[in-house]
């Protein structure tokens, strides 16, 4: 099999993979822990109940639909406008499950700020909402760049045009560094060892060395290794990357990864989602259980923008 051929999988797997883990969590959403776990005290029994998927997927879909033309943040930002006010990228034809960081970027874009300003800046702008979307970008910068410094810079804007504190930054830059260690072909722990030592060289500055301290528990090498009651379902970033980091390495395929995940609680639509991508990413599109992707509601928009994108990477 040829390169592309090995990475085809792996590519529609991660995105595909971020929309079924989104859909699987989406009904989940805003559930408590306990109240999932004595509901389903097996967390490989929580069932996929529908197919329809939020925000998360929208916004990583319009991401996609830009970069398959090249890298324009301004095409971004106008899909990101084109999703908020017109309902593209949808299940649906409309946009619902807006976080409040985003909704003020798109105010922010629509008075015409540009795009890397438009980002929230403050201590409680650091949801999960650039995390949940930042794949495609993560994909992109690894076919069109083989510097570093280069790399995470097209990931910091993109991240910057809904949220652009440092610490969101780092957590997307952590997680594209661990899906570009996966995509050079290293297994799941050493993919992880591996970005480790990458995101401590790469983020030992300013503004982002004071950030690594809240990224420890993913940074010290043992985030799998820590018990179920450990870790967290919430929307901080934070949060939302260890969870999503323990769930892949704790498993052994894509579904155990994803329930595992929305097992937690709490936003399960993003964990499911961000879970999803690393998890696709590294088993492949193969992987995804044909049931739950029977149930996806409008796989039409979804596959209309992820072949063309997966396409365009490869034949650059």
């Amino acid at each position: 099999m040829n390169a592309n051929g090995r990475m085809i999988p792996r590519l529609r797997g991660g995105l595909w993979g971020l929309v079924v883990g989104d859909a699987l969590g989406l009904p989940y959403q805003f559930i408590s822990r306990g109240d999932m776990e004595e509901e389903y005290p097996d967390p490989l029994d929580v069932p996929m109940l529908e197919g329809l998927w939020s925000d998360d997927s929208s916004l990583t879909l319009a991401t996609a639909k830009a970069l398959t033309s090249g890298y324009e943040l301004g095409e971004i930002a106008r899909n990101f406008l084109s999703w908020y006010r017109e309902g593209e990228f949808t299940p649906r034809g409309y946009p619902f499950d807006i976080g409040d960081t985003t909704a003020r970027a798109m105010e922010r874009l629509e008075r015409g700020v540009h795009p890397t300003k438009a980002g929230g800046r403050g201590e409680w702008d650091n949801g999960n909402g650039s995390l949940m979307r930042i794949l495609p970008a993560t994909y992109y910068a690894y076919f069109r760049s083989d510097s570093i410094e280069e790399r995470l810079g097209m990931i910091h804007d993109v991240s910057s045009v809904t949220h652009a504190h440092p610490r969101s930054l780092v957590g997307c830059g952590i997680y594209s560094i661990l899906v570009w260690k996966i995509l050079d072909g290293l297994d799941k722990l050493d993919a992880y060892s591996a970005a480790i030592e990458e995101v401590l060289s790469v983020y030992s500055r300013e503004p982002f060395k004071g950030e690594l301290k809240h990224y420890v528990r993913v940074l010290d090498g043992g985030i799998h290794l820590r018990d179920r009651a450990d870790i967290s379902g919430s929307g901080y970033v934070v949060h939302t990357l260890e969870a999503s980091v323990w769930a892949f390495l704790k498993a052994e395929d894509f579904a155990s990864a994803v329930l595992n995940v929305v097992s937690l609680g709490e936003d399960t639509d993003t964990t499911g989602a961000v879970t999803g991508g690393l998890a696709g990413t590294y088993y492949g599109f193969e992987s995804i259980p044909g049931e739950w992707l029977d149930m996806i509601e409008a796989k039409d928009v979804v596959e209309t923008i992820v072949s063309p994108f997966v396409l365009s990477l490869l034949d650059g």
